[in-house]
């Protein structure tokens, strides 16, 4: 089980680029919204996850609550993806100090299967202090990081994520190698939705 392995579905972009709120987009294959959907596959391997929304996306909220997954409304979305990682890690660790590590995601990646969550989980139950699959010589998402890091994670500045935490430890990054494309495939336009 991966309890104490925690989830941060990050949902608090945007969409700029899409043109309307794309969490809310049905898949053309499921007509599961986007975000939803990404929920469910976190949940599924790591029940103990938060999805941070900006504040006040009432209809994001509503549909991200009835999947079962633990909302955080960051205040500061406007300021970059760093604020929601902060937001999440703050809103759960106050509560829950036993937690073994973080697997971050995007709300938009929606193909990411549920058996590549546990590997990364797992990667990280087994002693990895970064872990992330890898597709075609290309890293992709999620990203798990070792509870070690959970200081880095909260001085996080900007909009680049953890990107840099990354770069810093790369030689101590896990990458598991996987045949599921969806590791790569965000949804930044609506022709990305294609299955």
């Amino acid at each position: 089980m991966n309890k104490n392995i925690v989830g941060i579905l990050l949902a608090a972009g945007q969409s700029a680029r899409f043109g309307s709120q794309k969490l809310l987009h049905p898949l053309p294959d499921t007509q599961i919204p986007i975000a939803v959907q990404s929920a469910r596959n976190l949940l599924e391997v790591l029940p103990n996850s938060i999805a941070v929304i900006r504040e006040n996306d009432q209809e994001l909220k509503s549909l991200l609550f009835e999947t079962g997954i633990r909302i955080a409304e960051n205040p500061d979305a406007e300021l970059g993806m760093s604020t929601s990682i902060r937001c999440a890690i703050q809103s759960h660790t106050t509560s829950h100090p036993d937690t073994q590590g973080w697997i971050v995601t995007l709300a938009d990646m929606p193909y990411i299967p549920p058996y590549v969550i546990k590997q990364i989980a797992d990667a990280l139950r087994q002693g990895a202090r970064i872990a992330a699959p890898e597709y075609s010589n290309q890293r992709g998402h999620p990203v798990g990081f070792s509870c070690d890091l959970t200081d880095e994670l909260l001085n996080l500045k900007g909009d680049i994520g953890a990107k840099l935490i990354i770069k810093k430890h790369r030689r101590q990054m896990q990458l598991i190698e996987t045949p599921e494309i969806g590791v790569l495939r965000d949804i930044d336009h609506t022709s990305d939705m294609t299955p």
